[in-house]
């Protein structure tokens, strides 16, 4: 047995072979296409990234079920004395909560297993990172405690920030306050909006600056980056929404002008398309002395 298994959700686009590595459990997020209910893991992406040009009827997202929690709960105890769950921001979506209920059902249903809930305040790249951190020290056999610890750290020292080709799905998301005003500027004006999400922006996804070219975006976000970090080496992820030459740039852009211990480059699955839209690039990042 396990002392802890650590666990999030699939918004966090973790890569397989990572999440098997390092004993990550993943709960999927649903995706509703042309009302059929599928699992994020399991959607053709082509197809998806295909149906989501037509910008009526889009396809939409839901958390797991509170059932689904408790199911994986149940599977992970087999395992692990211990369990921790680390959710995308709460601010984003009702899986959070359901979490939560979930572990108070399971006080009674698997009352061997304490469980924990954490809200990561970030999402996608800075969710997997926080995770994987945690997963490191899981594996190093710290207690729940420990490894808890370790997350609340590491939710203070990362940043994620997001570039989307246009901020059309994230304002039919409903998931950025001040969207509305920047998407009709943005159309008006024909620039480009960098967001952010973390524990410096409560959680919340904000637009934090803009600029008219992609390449001018990438420096402003490196520019900040740069200022964050300052000598510290950076361990980032990078999340594409079928832009993977976008992402390899960035990747380029990064190692040519930041020292990188550790970078991935991760592809979107479909609850994150679909929010998100195609043509999306992501940076999640913390530095080895904090921010």
């Amino acid at each position: 047995m396990d002392r802890v298994a650590v666990m999030t959700d699939s918004i966090t686009c973790i890569p397989q072979k990572m999440a098997e590595e390092y004993s990550i459990g993943v709960i999927p997020f649903h995706a509703i296409i042309d009302g059929k209910d599928y699992l994020d893991t399991e959607v053709d992406m082509e197809k998806l990234y295909t149906r989501l040009k037509d910008k009526e009827n889009l396809p939409t997202t839901s958390a797991a079920s509170i059932g689904e929690f408790l199911q994986f709960y149940r599977e992970l105890s087999q395992r692990a004395e211990a369990i921790l769950h680390i959710s995308i921001s709460s601010t984003f979506t009702m899986e959070y909560n359901a979490a939560m209920q979930a572990k108070e059902i399971a006080r009674e249903r698997l009352p061997k297993t304490t469980i924990e809930v954490i809200d990561s305040r970030t999402s996608t790249m800075g969710t997997l990172l926080i995770a994987l951190e945690s997963a490191r020290a899981a594996a190093q056999g710290k207690s729940l405690n420990e490894v808890i610890e370790v997350a609340s750290n590491m939710i203070l020292r990362t940043s994620l920030f997001s570039m989307p080709s246009n901020l059309f799905y994230f304002d039919k998301g409903g998931i950025i306050r001040e969207v509305r005003s920047w998407a009709e500027a943005e159309s008006a004006n024909s620039f480009r909006t960098i967001l952010e999400v973390d524990a410096s922006t409560g959680g919340v996804m904000k637009p934090v600056n803009r600029a008219k070219t992609r390449s001018q975006i990438v420096k402003k976000v490196i520019d900040v980056v740069k200022e964050r970090a300052g000598s510290n080496k950076l361990h980032g992820a990078i999340l594409h929404a079928n832009a993977p030459e976008q992402a390899k740039q960035l990747k380029e852009t990064i190692l040519s002008q930041l020292q990188c211990d550790e970078l991935y480059v991760c592809e979107a699955l479909a609850a994150t398309a679909i929010k998100a839209g195609v043509g999306l690039t992501e940076f999640g990042f913390y530095s080895s002395e904090g921010r």
